[in-house]
């Protein structure tokens, strides 16, 4: 026990060192050293970016209350930890993954429950990134009872060169490669079985070849020996500690994930024509990830412990304003209101309902969706490309934010108001209230004082100024960004 205590404090240690090295790539004027955001802001954006959730009332009160010097990084440690993070990150491994029920990936319920579970035992685990990269690439058997070879199953064109082409941008980045590679994926087949819908994906080992070799970009030659799975061949080029540009890859889409934006910008177009910005901070990185044994979890509290990551948003830091997901606006919609879209599979094998309550971040499967989630631009897992997340404003979501009948009746109807009208006998108590449920802060008292005209003149009671306020702060960029 002592000893693991010991480790973890040496782990500690080390990530706040490194964490300072990241600030040192950035010139004092852009990066704005010691300008850091506000406790308020910074519990809201590190909730919504490693949870997908705005964080509860009360812990946005105790966070706020706490004088520990190291209230951030001891929040940081909490959210990597917990149940909300793990299934955050699983949805933003399906989309890459492209984990759907219906085309193009035609995976199926059944198929997409087993990927998911796997996905998230995967993660829960904190398994290290190259090994949940070698446990899919070297996957075969059963679509159900070997779940992670649903990764070869969701691809349109099951062919050796598309094979190769979406592992190469996946793991690789590259949108523009030649099909050399793909021999070395050219032993793989598919048969059904009896089972409804179940599927084999195995190896021919004994397939023949016309060429005995296969020559990568950095030159190294693999052996395509009778006998043998080819792929591992692959694996250990890919993963090999040597290959920058795999750990480059990951790390530079772990920085996307947190700020919004890749030190290669799409992260998952790499090459010449699109060089990081940064190419010192990337190279940092990629090495950090190995040093790391390819632990996403350590990687990113070193991100998330660093002052280019807790510095005020501004024109010129690096932290950009990024508008809400749509699972995420979802969600945060159903949490100040307390009613929640309903949601049930559009595939009639097996058709199923989901239970009420449960988050669009869990839904795991594209499939599966809502009016609003379309209206916000859910990602539809057609492709492997971060770039296929839409979250512009537009006019359409401005509209319904401001004039839906629908939403109006939910927070008219709201349990969470309710309770607070309950709760608070003061204008100022409500409207502290529930700034800190959408905004994570208590209300100005500017806002205070606005809010207490308003009521007046417009002679409203307690839970009619509740919906009032609820309805203004939801239609602000404030709440519509994370900051």
């Amino acid at each position: 026990m002592r000893k693991y205590v010991l480790i973890q404090i040496l782990l500690f240690v080390f990530i706040s060192v490194w964490a300072n090295e990241i600030d040192n790539f950035f010139p004092a004027a852009e990066l704005k050293t010691g300008i850091l955001c506000s406790d308020e802001v910074f519990i809201r954006r590190t909730y919504l970016t490693l949870t997908g959730r705005l964080p509860q009332v009360e812990q946005v009160k105790a966070f706020l209350s706490s004088k520990k010097e190291l209230k951030r990084s001891e929040l940081i440690n909490q959210i990597l930890d917990s149940e909300e993070y793990i299934r955050y990150m699983q949805m933003r491994w399906g989309d890459i993954l492209r984990i759907k029920s219906e085309f193009p990936s035609n995976l199926w319920p059944n198929g997409v429950q087993a990927y998911n579970r796997w996905l998230y035992e995967k993660l829960a685990s904190n398994t290290p990134y190259n090994n949940i990269v070698k446990e899919l690439l070297l996957s075969k058997g059963s679509n159900f009872k070997s779940p992670a070879v649903n990764f070869y199953r969701a691809f349109l064109k099951k062919t050796p060169e598309n094979i190769y082409k979406n592992i190469d941008l996946l793991f690789l980045g590259n949108r523009n490669q030649s099909d050399d590679g793909a021999k070395c994926f050219s032993q793989i087949q598919y048969k059904k079985t009896k089972e409804w819908k179940e599927e084999i994906v195995f190896v021919d080992i004994h397939k023949n070849f016309y060429s005995t070799s296969v020559t990568m970009p950095d030159k190294k030659v693999i052996q395509l020996n009778k006998g043998e799975d080819w792929r591992v061949g692959y694996l250990d080029w890919l993963t090999n500690k040597s290959n920058k540009r795999f750990s480059a890859v990951m790390a530079n889409r772990l920085w996307y994930w947190i700020f919004g934006q890749g030190i290669v910008n799409d992260p998952d177009d790499w090459g010449a024509h699109n060089p990081p910005s940064n190419p010192k901070l990337m190279d940092y990185l990629a090495n950090q990830f190995v040093v790391l044994n390819y632990d996403m979890k350590a990687f990113s509290r070193l991100i998330l412990n660093s002052k280019t990551y807790q510095s005020l948003s501004t024109p010129t830091s690096n932290f950009v304003p990024q508008r809400l997901q749509a699972e995420i606006i979802v969600d945060a919609l159903a949490d100040i209101t307390g009613i929640s879209d309903a949601y049930r599979s559009r595939v009639p094998e097996p058709f199923s309902f989901f239970p009420i309550g449960t988050r669009s971040v869990d839904l795991g499967d594209a499939t599966v969706s809502s009016s609003t989630l379309e209206l916000f631009g859910r990602v539809s897992r057609d492709v492997s490309l971060e770039s296929q997340r839409s979250n512009k404003l537009t006019s359409k979501q401005l509209l319904y934010l401001m004039n839906s009948s629908e939403l109006e009746e939910r927070l008219r109807k709201s349990v969470k108001l309710n309770f607070i009208c309950q709760n608070q006998k003061n204008i100022a108590g409500v409207c502290d209230e529930i700034t800190l449920l959408i905004l994570s802060r208590y209300a100005s008292n500017e806002e205070k004082l606005l809010f207490k005209e308003f009521s007046v003149n417009n002679k409203l009671n307690l839970r009619d100024l509740a919906t009032t306020i609820a309805w203004t702060q939801i239609n602000s960029t404030e709440f519509l960004y994370n900051h």
